[in-house]
């Protein structure tokens, strides 16, 4: 049974316009709608903050933080490039310049043995009548080149970083030092490579201050150009010594172990005056002075391999550095970023629902007054 309300059917009421309530509520929740989709078309994010979706947000906040990581990661891995590409220069033009000094004692070899006023001499002054032959121009050509190669050594240095030198009063001593360099990131933990000093180091001014017993003991801090190069002599007992940068010496002041640098070193001067000093065959001294420098190069040839290898390391983790980032910003905005083109559409069709509500609004404004007519 219908009740006398019911039969008269919606009652109008000049007091509380419910029409104009229930289209006020429309548009109230169409401008919280499109205030929504207008800052996703805006900021192109639909998950800006934590409220629009914790666990997409808290997940891409963390994987943010992870790229921010992996770029510092990939700076790190580009100054190790420099640093490493550096040091394989300088030992190119090393290598260059000792397979030329090689070269110019073949050439020597076979020039007429020149003079020699002294025989006993000190081991680094020049002897004038040594200074007058054909072989102490090739001994100059060859000082030059020595030259030109510890320029490369000692400048072969990339953000303060030298992989080819050591000086003295560094640090660390050349056999403890390791250079590491950051690499990767990856579950929170910095990834490094490192590369010990004496793997690359050709030359070590400080390898003096290990204190030896006898000659040719095993120095630890002795790098490849330090020193003397102990070369056997055909016809004598007494070995040729050829030194090319340093000489280890005592302190006169501490009496301390250390090295001297020394230049010249008239490394064809020593070879010529221990042939008429002690006797030796020159052509069989200078056949092992030539294997000797052979083995050298072989050395450094072995040195640029292992750079080398350095190198082509370092490229892989740039290459894999630069896909994880890639992997995880595009991992990212599958998580939070909005679709334009759907999000251009909700909001266009927003904006119509907005003026057909706003029309609703008015038309329900104007039922009380439509209303009062009715009295007059």
């Amino acid at each position: 049974m219908r009740s006398p309300a019911d039969a008269r059917g919606t009652m109008s009421s000049i007091i509380t316009n419910n029409g104009a309530m229930t289209a006020l509520a429309t548009l109230r929740t169409l401008g919280g709608r499109l205030n929504d989709e207008s800052e996703k078309m805006s900021s192109g994010l639909r998950v800006k903050t934590a409220s629009d979706n914790a666990a997409y947000w808290s997940i891409s906040t963390s994987m943010r933080s992870d790229v921010k990581a992996m770029n510092v990661v990939n700076d790190s891995v580009g100054l190790a490039q420099g640093v490493v590409d550096t040091a394989y220069e300088g030992m190119e033009s090393v290598l260059d310049s000792f397979v030329e000094i090689r070269n110019l004692v073949i050439t020597a070899s076979d020039m007429p043995q020149p003079g020699m006023r002294d025989a006993i001499k000190p081991t680094f002054s020049l002897d004038p009548e040594y200074a007058k032959s054909d072989v102490y121009k090739i001994d100059q050509r060859i000082q030059t080149l020595q030259d030109q190669a510890k320029a490369a050594m000692l400048s072969a240095s990339f953000s303060g970083v030298n992989l080819l030198y050591h000086g003295k009063n560094e640090a660390e001593k050349a056999s403890q030092q390791v250079f590491s360099f950051t690499t990767g990131y990856s579950d929170g933990k910095v990834q490094t490579l490192d590369i010990k000093a004496m793997d690359t180091l050709l030359l070590n001014d400080d390898f003096g201050s290990f204190p030896t017993t006898f000659p040719g003991e095993f120095n630890p801090e002795q790098t490849l150009f330090d020193g003397s190069d102990t070369i056997n002599a055909p016809g004598s007992f007494t070995p040729l010594g050829v030194y090319w940068y340093n000489i280890p010496v005592s302190n006169p002041t501490t009496g301390d172990p250390e090295a001297y640098p020394v230049e010249p070193t008239y490394v064809l001067q020593a070879l010529e005056n221990h042939v008429v000093r002690f006797g030796s065959d020159r052509q069989g001294l200078y056949s092992n002075f030539v294997a000797n420098l052979d083995h050298k190069i072989q050395a450094i040839t072995s040195k640029m391999a292992y750079v080398g290898t350095v190198q082509k390391s370092l490229e892989m983790y740039h290459e894999i550095n630069n896909k994880m980032i890639d992997s995880a910003t595009s991992g990212i905005g599958r998580l939070v970023d909005a679709d334009m083109e759907t999000t251009a559409t909700r909001l266009r069709a927003l904006q119509t629902q907005q003026q057909l509500a706003i029309q609703s609004l008015g038309i329900a404004n104007a039922a009380p007054g439509n209303l009062m007519q009715l009295f007059s």
